[in-house]
């Protein structure tokens, strides 16, 4: 309950051969399920970081931040 306002950024490649997709996409359901506000994101990469993540990332942070 005490953190049931934070905020949550959760990215994931879609090529990523280390976690399969589906497992990050159940974590995401588990905490929206939860109550949790999750800003959700995938990328066409593998289990990597591409500059179009960096770039979301960055805006959810200025604006929870802010």
């Amino acid at each position: 309950a005490a953190n049931a306002d934070v905020p949550i950024f959760l990215a994931h490649g879609r090529d990523d051969p280390m976690i399969a997709l589906q497992r990050a996409t159940d974590t995401r359901d588990a905490l929206q399920a939860l109550g949790y506000a999750v800003e959700w994101h995938d990328y066409p990469m593998p289990h990597s970081v591409c500059m179009e993540e960096i770039e979301d990332l960055n805006r959810w942070l200025l604006r929870v931040l802010a």
